[in-house]
C-alpha cells in the first residue's frame, strides 16, 4: 500500500494558502525531534506504531516522547530536549520490544549542537555560559567574552545546552 502524500493533500484542503497553515504543515511533516539514542538507524515506522511504548516510561530524564497521532510520524518515539537532556542511561534499550544491539558503544551520536549565533546572548556581549557548564563533553567551549562556540567532532548530540539555554540558541541537527 502507497503512502498518501500529505503535501498533496494540504495543498487542495487549502492549508497552504496561509503563512500558518504552511508552517504548521512542515512542523506535520517533519520529525519534532531526534531518535532516541541507540534507536538511529533502524527502521521503527513498523516496530513503534501500535508500541505501547515501554521507552517513555524508562527514560529516567523523561525526554522520550511520541509523535502525535496527527503527524507523519505518528507513534514514533522523539527526544523532547526543552527540560533536560539524555543521560546515555541505555533504560529506553532495556525496556523495548525491539532486539537492540549496543555493542560497544558506551555513547552514541544523535545529532550536533548548532548554535544560533544571532540569538545567543553570549554574542550580543552578556556573560552567559550555561551552555559550556552544561556540556559533559566539553564540545561547548567560550572564546572571546565568552562568546560560545561547538565543536561538531566532540558534540554527542546529548541536548542538555538546549535545556539549560535562557534564550533557545540551541537545537540539535
Amino acid at each position: 500500500m502507497s503512502k498518501v502524500d500529505g503535501g498533496r493533500r494540504a495543498f487542495l484542503r487549502g492549508a497552504y494558502l496561509t503563512r500558518e497553515g504552511r508552517a504548521e504543515e512542515k512542523n506535520r511533516q517533519n520529525p519534532l525531534g531526534p531518535l532516541p539514542p541507540w534507536h538511529q538507524g533502524l527502521e521503527l515506522a513498523a516496530e513503534c506504531v501500535g508500541c505501547t511504548q515501554p521507552c517513555v516510561a524508562s527514560c529516567e530524564p523523561g525526554i522520550i516522547r511520541i509523535h502525535p497521532q496527527n503527524h507523519d510520524h505518528a507513534g514514533i518515539p522523539y527526544l523532547d530536549f526543552t527540560t533536560a537532556g539524555c543521560t546515555f542511561c541505555q533504560a529506553c534499550v532495556e525496556a523495548c520490544p525491539i532486539e537492540i544491539n549496543v555493542g560497544d558503544r558506551t555513547t552514541p551520536r544523535i545529532g550536533t549542537a548548532t548554535l544560533n549565533r544571532n540569538s545567543c546572548i553570549a554574542w550580543q556581549d552578556i556573560i552567559c555560559m550555561s551552555c559550556s557548564n552544561a556540556c559533559d563533553d566539553k564540545a561547548i567551549t567560550t572564546t572571546y567574552q565568552r562568546r560560545a562556540q561547538v565543536d561538531a567532532a566532540t558534540c554527542t548530540g546529548c541536548g542538555k545546552c538546549v535545556a539549560v539555554c535562557p534564550v533557545d540558541a540551541l537545537s540539535i541537527v
